[in-house]
């Protein structure tokens, strides 16, 4: 298959640039503080001093030139390492909406492995591979440009996932403007380590991976990391149209590889590399029309579909330390290559009137950020350069019967650049008191080619392209992002912080250019202001440590997909700037070290907003009318609030760990017409398991959503009767056997 190619030209300075200016930089350096550190500090360690309990993480998020732990840190951020990860049983990026207040990461769409995440009620519900999240995703610092073939589906390799909420423009860019989601893979290490899973679950779905790591040579200081994923789910639901009962089959496979550099010097390179492949049934929709007990997991579809991705991510991260201010000096370059082609039932139905749509998206981007961080007397720096590119290639078909067949096809091409200069500066007032000033400036350009859907458009699936078009246009924006903040430590076990800052959600184009009734933009971005205070605390010996955050996120130029209901094509999305919006909001997280054996742990999270005013009404038509102000945001769920105990013991010589976990996340509509609404969540999770002597080998059985609750991803209308409704799966049961060496 012909692969496209990205005409780029980098601000950024070369990694073999950044070697060659630390030569002079490393003699001097030699004698210092910047010649002593390796690889540990790149992690992240807590500037000698710091009380620090062993079982917080410590986190990234600020860029800092060491990491901070979660309750130093001034913002909300919720982080889980590999230890947290498996004791909670995470295994997808979803299940961390079952642990973590105002956040709901939702990853059943129109397509199988598009992400439609909402954090602190700023989300989207759009499979437009052309619209900008408002949550970002992260991985290995690189940032994932394109809203398909990232729903991340498992946990292998995973060291470590920070969740930071609200808008976080200043150190990310764009289209974080709810939040970032940072993902971090494990690097080679200095010693050999051997890891190895095997389990199976309900279905069945079968599990198995293995990763080894270790040095390649004798002095450490070459080392290298290789594994594999391999998954065969056969399939959960029944589909009462055909007989299957085994609807939802997929088989993913993932390959990892890793190459670490760690000369004798001040300095680090990781060279990472993955490549993953997933094909299976298209998405599992049910019409609530036709099944409307909140019970009933079955469905009825003519049209099983298909979801065929494959993705390739190569990652340089280079990190050089340097006396000069007892700083690090970071790179990371990235490359992504993502097909992903679905075909689904879309009106959910197995009789007329028949909607199937399939989607065929061609994404490859390349990033560099440099950045320098280190510290001169109180002041705490961070400055860096951002360059980002892709392209994006879109076709969709849709077959229709209404009453006559009717085949459609359409889509378009759009290219993007962006580049950005950003800083952070933390400036220790007192002792007790810091200053947080920041700025980061951003220019973006994109240009789009689109055909509108028409039984003549004779696009080719193949090479991701419409030989016509009948629409193209190219905008640039410019944005300002400003920080400014106070943090106020009056003992080491006290955190209290107040915040400004504004975020950006990219401008842009509409590639589902449906009808030419609804032209493709281009539309404006949206700005958000964010004002938020927090409180850390550590009591009882730092035994208890919770975290309370209140926050004020002012949308302006709110950009929706707004679906018009057409009698003939179903659904009609066209983006636009809509209405200015406020959603104000509290979280709580809360840790208790009961025992050394015995943690209890709990989350509380409210929301609510209110329209300011609207400019373009949400209904068909667009006219404003005054019932539209009392309309309420998709995805926001008023109240998610949960509790988790976790017990951990010796007997003999095995380790034994229990968790017993629950979390509910209130009902919410899943557009912004209001029409159809979401279930509410209560999921109950279990999970026990013995680790065997000193043999490495852990025993897990695990249930997820023991209450077996239905809960679905989107509720949207399409044609009279129809709903368009992707379910997630019910009751989960499981075992796993891990190796550990």
């Amino acid at each position: 298959m012909k692969r496209t190619t990205i005409a780029h030209s980098c601000v950024c300075v070369s990694v073999l640039s950044i070697f060659a200016a630390q030569g002079a930089w490393a003699q001097d350096a030699t004698s210092g503080a910047a010649a002593k550190r390796g690889p540990e500090t790149a992690a992240g360690l807590e500037p000698s001093g710091a009380p620090v309990n062993e079982s917080e993480i410590i986190v990234t998020g600020s860029k800092r030139a060491v990491g901070q732990s979660v309750q130093n840190s001034a913002l909300a951020v919720t982080a889980l390492g590999s230890e947290q990860l498996q004791q909670a049983n995470i295994q997808t990026i979803s299940d961390l909406s079952a642990v973590i207040p105002n956040v709901n990461l939702n990853n059943q769409n129109t397509n199988p492995g598009v992400n439609n995440f909402s954090i602190r009620g700023m989300g989207i519900y759009s499979s437009i591979p052309s619209s900008t999240p408002t949550v970002g995703v992260f991985v290995d610092g690189v940032y994932l440009g394109a809203n398909a073939g990232v729903a991340l589906s498992n946990n292998f390799d995973i060291e470590s996932i920070e969740v930071l909420r609200g808008p976080q423009g200043l150190l990310f860019g764009r289209n974080v403007t709810g939040g970032a989601i940072l993902i971090t893979t494990r690097k080679p290490t200095d010693e050999l380590r051997i890891s190895a899973r095997a389990g199976i679950e309900s279905g069945p779905n079968y599990t198995a991976s293995a990763l080894v790591s270790g040095p390649i040579t004798a002095n450490g200081v070459v080392s290298a990391k290789l594994g594999a994923f391999y998954n065969r789910d056969e399939g959960y639901f029944e589909n009462i149209a055909n007989g299957n009962d085994h609807l939802g089959q997929r088989k993913t496979t993932l390959v990892h590889g890793a190459l670490a550099l760690r000369p004798d010097g001040p300095g680090e390179a990781v060279l990472r590399f993955e490549y993953g492949k997933s094909n299976g049934d298209g998405v599992v929709s049910q019409n609530r029309f036709l099944f409307p007990d909140k019970d009933d997991f079955r469905v009825a579809l003519n049209e099983e579909g298909f979801n065929n991705t494959e993705f390739t991510n190569v990652t340089l991260e280079t990190n050089l330390y340097t006396a000069i201010g007892d700083g690090v000096i970071t790179n990371i370059i990235g490359w992504r290559h993502v097909d992903s082609d679905s075909l689904g039932d879309i009106d959910s139905s197995p009789t007329p009137p028949t909607a199937h749509l399939a989607v065929y998206i061609r994404q490859q981007q390349l990033s560099d950020e440099l950045r320098y961080a280190g510290t001169f007397g109180p002041v705490s720096a961070t400055i860096g350069a951002f360059y980002y590119t892709d392209k994006l290639r879109y076709v969709e078909t849709r077959d229709l019967a209404t009453p006559n067949p009717l085949h459609l096809e359409g889509g378009g091409v759009q290219d993007s650049w962006t580049y950005a200069f950003f800083s952070n500066f933390d400036i220790a007032v007192t002792d007790k008191l810091t200053l947080m000033l920041g700025a980061r400036y951003s220019k973006e350009h994109k240009k789009a080619v689109t055909q509108a859907l028409s039984p003549s458009a004779a696009c080719n699936t193949g090479d991701y392209s419409c030989p016509l078009v009948d629409f193209s246009g190219e905008e640039t924006w410019d944005s300002f992002t400003p920080k400014l903040g106070l943090a106020f430590r009056p003992t080491d076990l006290t955190n209290i912080y107040g915040t400004y800052t504004k975020g950006f959600r990219s401008g842009g184009y509409n590639l589902r250019h449906v009808t030419k009734s609804a032209p493709p933009g281009p539309y404006d971005q949206e700005v958000a202001d964010s004002f938020e205070i927090g409180w850390k605390q550590k009591l009882f010996d730092s035994r208890l440590r919770f975290r309370l955050a209140a926050f004020m996120n002012k949308f302006k130029d709110l950009q929706r997909d707004l679906a018009i209901l057409d009698p003939v094509l179903g659904n009609i999305q066209t983006t636009v700037n809509t209405a200015d919006v406020t959603i104000k909001g509290v979280e709580f997280e809360a840790t208790y070290d009961v025992t050394d054996s015995l943690q209890l742990s709990g989350n509380v999270g409210y929301l609510d907003s209110k329209f300011d005013e609207i400019r373009i009404g949400f209904r068909n038509g667009g006219a404003v009318t005054p019932d539209q102000y009392d309309l309420e945001l998709p995805y926001l769920s008023p109240w998610s609030y949960g509790a988790s105990v976790l017990y951990r013991t010796e007997m003999g010589t095995n380790q034994v760990a229990a968790r017993v976990s629950y979390q509910h996340i209130d009902s919410a509509f899943s557009n912004d017409i209001n029409v159809y609404k979401l279930l509410p969540t209560d999921k109950i999770d279990a999970n026990l398991s013995v680790g065997i002597g000193n043999t490495g080998l852990t025993v897990a059985v695990y249930g997820k959503n023991l209450l077996d609750k239905k809960n679905f991803g989107m509720n949207n209308p399409l044609f009279a009767g129809t709903s368009f409704t992707p379910l997630n799966k019910g009751r989960v049961l499981g075992a796993e056997l891990r190796f550990e060496y």
